[in-house]
């Protein structure tokens, strides 16, 4: 059995490497975000609000670099999944990778319009304020409240899978699978 080193090479092209920055700080910004929003629920209100306060700025730049990495992508094809991927594998990555794009719209865009919906502005790390994008609605403030916490949990659930399934690839299969997105 080969080990992890010497297959490292065996995944084939990597990531560009703007491509491989901008994963790797949405994904941990996200990790934050979901952290921040579940571990501030019990906490005292300024505490809390202070840390809703980096939670909402937090979100918009994970839209913005979500733009970002898809104007990326749009130029720069990713490499093709290495030949020993597994037929049922490559559909159901296309999958995921479109379920990704797609929460990492919805979540922080459900989460900006619940703001303009509730009249609370969102302020941008004490640097801006993000204009709102729809008239006070108390009615919709409540609904984007319970679907934004929904989109949520479906991001942390889709990102514990992809976790999962890189460490598989990487240390049960061995395809060294990684190496495409390791930024080092």
């Amino acid at each position: 059995m080969a080990t992890v080193a010497e297959t490292a090479g065996t995944a084939g092209p990597r990531y560009t490497k703007v491509a491989i920055w901008l994963h790797w700080l949405i994904g941990l910004a996200v990790i934050a975000n979901i952290g921040l929003a579940m571990l501030t629920e019990d906490m005292p209100r300024e505490t809390h609000r202070a840390a809703m306060d980096v939670h909402k700025a937090l979100g918009i730049t994970i839209l913005a670099l979500t733009l970002l990495r898809i104007l990326w992508r749009l130029g720069h094809k990713p490499p093709p999944l290495p030949a020993t991927t597994p037929a049922w594998q490559r559909p159901l990555s296309k999958v995921v990778h479109f379920l990704f794009y797609a929460l990492l719209i919805l979540l922080p865009l459900s989460g900006w319009v619940w703001m303009s919906a509730a009249d609370r502005p969102i302020d941008f790390f004490g640097l801006t304020t993000i204009p709102t994008i729809v008239a006070p609605n108390e009615g919709l403030a409540d609904v984007l409240h319970d679907r934004h916490e929904a989109l949520g949990l479906a991001m942390l659930a889709l990102a514990a899978i992809h976790i999962l399934a890189a460490l598989k690839h990487q240390f049960v299969d061995r395809t060294g699978l990684m190496g495409r997105m390791n930024p080092f």
